[in-house]
């Protein structure tokens, strides 16, 4: 009977920790989803906002080119344009404003841990840019010799980010991303760089 209540609370406890991730996972996708959201509203208060400024602009222009009565129309038309202006102006502020602590909560922190995790356990993170005509140029990652203890985790090409395998070619104005062991950092800058 004691094998079997011990293997019951095991069992619970199991689930209990399986329950906790999954609401982890939900929080984390929530609040990414949030902050996606928030993106988007931003994009169509920009493009909102585009569209006042070329519509003030139209006003400004109709009123600069033609010395007519309807000159006093086109004014008093531009100011409601000016007033939406404002007013989307102060609208994007505001997303910008909750979009960037979203990205606080979904981004900062889980970098601030890996940090603090990479200086516990003796590593660091180096950014590194390929140069043209050096060694890495051209290479397939797997050619190159870095040390065991890093790895190249990210590489940003222009606006593109790749998550890199053996087979992917770096190419000058690539922009490197490696972790690994602090003291191994400096052979593997030196292999990227030779």
């Amino acid at each position: 009977m004691n094998l079997f209540q011990s293997s019951n609370r095991a069992l619970s406890i199991g689930l209990i920790g399986l329950k906790e991730a999954f609401m982890a996972v939900a929080e984390r996708v929530a609040r990414r989803v949030q902050a996606a959201k928030l993106q988007l509203q931003a994009d169509d208060t920009e493009a909102r906002l585009r569209q006042a400024y070329e519509s003030l602009g139209q006003c400004l222009y109709t009123t600069h080119t033609a010395q007519t009565p309807e000159t006093l129309k086109a004014i008093d038309e531009a100011l409601p344009v000016c007033e939406s202006i404002r007013a989307e102006q102060h609208t994007l502020q505001a997303i910008r404003d909750r979009l960037a602590s979203q990205y606080e909560d979904v981004l900062t922190v889980p970098l601030i841990r890996l940090h603090e995790d990479l200086q516990a356990g003796g590593g660091t993170v180096e950014r590194v840019t390929i140069a043209p005509g050096i060694g890495a140029d051209g290479r397939r990652l797997a050619a190159l010799s870095l040390p065991e203890s890093v790895g190249i985790v990210l590489i940003r090409r222009g606006e593109a980010l790749l998550f890199p395998h053996a087979e992917t070619v770096l190419k000058a104005g690539d922009q490197v991303t490696l972790v690994g062991r602090r003291s191994a950092m400096p052979a593997a800058l030196q292999s990227l760089r030779a």
